[in-house]
C-alpha cells in the first residue's frame, strides 16, 4: 500500500467512521506524527464538522419527511380513505432506519428539548398506526 493509499484511508477512518489517531496508526502502521501532520494538513476536523452537519441535516429532513407521511396517513384513516401501499412500504422503512441513526437525531443537545421522536414513540406509532408489536 502507497503512502497516498494510507492517508486516504486514514482520512476516511477519521472524518467518516470516527476513529481515533491511535487507533488508525495501529492499523495502517503509522505514526502519531504523521498522522497529526496529516490531520492538520488536509484539515480532516473541518471535513469531519461539515460532515457531521450534513448527516445531522439529512436525518433531520427524513423524520421531517416521515412526519408528513404519517400526518397523511393519519388523515387517510380519519377519513376512511385507501392510504397507498408505497405511502405505507416507505414510512415502515424509514421508521426502520431512524431508529439505527447516530443518537444525534434523538438526542437532544444541553440545555434543550428534544425536537424528535425516540424510538419508543416510533415503537408506540407502529403499534396504534400498523398493529405492529
Amino acid at each position: 500500500m502507497t503512502k497516498f493509499d494510507k492517508l486516504k484511508q486514514a482520512e476516511h477512518l477519521y472524518v467518516y467512521e470516527n476513529q481515533t489517531l491511535d487507533v488508525i496508526g495501529a492499523k495502517l502502521d503509522l505514526s502519531r506524527r504523521t498522522l497529526f501532520y496529516w490531520k492538520k494538513e488536509y484539515e480532516w476536523d473541518k471535513k469531519k464538522f461539515e460532515n457531521c452537519r450534513e448527516q445531522e441535516l439529512f436525518n433531520r429532513e427524513l423524520l421531517n419527511f416521515a412526519q408528513k407521511i404519517m400526518y397523511k396517513i393519519s388523515n387517510d384513516i380519519d377519513y376512511n380513505q385507501q392510504t397507498p401501499q408505497a405511502e405505507m412500504y416507505s414510512l415502515m422503512n424509514i421508521l426502520k432506519n431512524l431508529q439505527h441513526m447516530k443518537q444525534q437525531i434523538t438526542e437532544p443537545k444541553q440545555n434543550q428539548k428534544p425536537k424528535t421522536l425516540s424510538p419508543e414513540h416510533f415503537k408506540q406509532i407502529e403499534k396504534e398506526l400498523f398493529g405492529i408489536e
